[in-house]
């Protein structure tokens, strides 16, 4: 399928398994390390600009250490009439998010970034999903919370999991959705040289 060219090295700042299963479907060997930063919308920060500086802060952190290896960061947001809908904190909070997203279409943003110190190269883009979730009856959304599988979940929903029964349509990348847009980072990464 694919190959790492000229003996490049690929890190994944990330711990996200979905992310770590998304990447591999590449074929390529790369190592995990996971960035410490803080992940903080700042005043005026459009959700695509937050992504594309969240996943550039993720890739530059883990860059630093590794300056001759190319760093891959990514951020994924659930976006509602141009706000950020970050994962639930409660049960409730998951209920009013998905009483919220229900029987209308909703945006998934994810931006990502490859860094590599070394040769200053710094590539970032974002890609956008359009994401319609079905009608859905109180009863169904208190179901599906107590799967637990909304916790952890920007939106309250896994399309990768139970959730994906809630998704009746979707325009754009499915990948971009899990968290990690894997036909435009490989055709980044391609177009850097790092893959062949």
């Amino acid at each position: 399928m694919f190959h790492l060219r000229n003996g490049n090295a690929i890190i994944l700042a990330s711990e996200s398994a979905r992310r770590v299963d998304l990447l591999r479907t590449l074929g390529i060997p790369f190592s995990i390390v996971p960035p410490s930063i803080k992940e903080e919308k700042r005043k005026g920060e459009t959700p695509r600009d937050y992504v594309l500086r969240v996943s550039l802060e993720k890739a530059k952190t883990i860059g630093q250490y590794f300056p001759e290896k190319w760093v891959i960061g990514a951020d994924t947001v659930v976006v509602f009439k141009n706000r950020i809908i970050g994962k639930p904190e409660s049960e409730e909070d998951a209920f009013r998010t998905l009483k919220m997203l229900k029987g209308k279409w909703h945006k998934v943003i994810t931006g990502f970034s490859i860094v590599n110190v070394q040769r200053n190269v710094y590539y970032t883009n974002a890609v956008e999903t359009k994401v319609f979730i079905k009608e859905l009856t109180d009863e169904e959304i208190l179901r599906y919370i107590k799967t637990s599988e909304p916790f952890g979940k920007a939106g309250s929903y896994a399309i990768q999991g139970r959730g994906g029964y809630m998704v009746k349509e979707i325009k754009g990348s499915h990948t971009n959705v899990v968290g990690l847009p894997v036909c435009e980072l490989a055709e980044a990464l391609q177009t850097l040289g790092i893959l062949s």
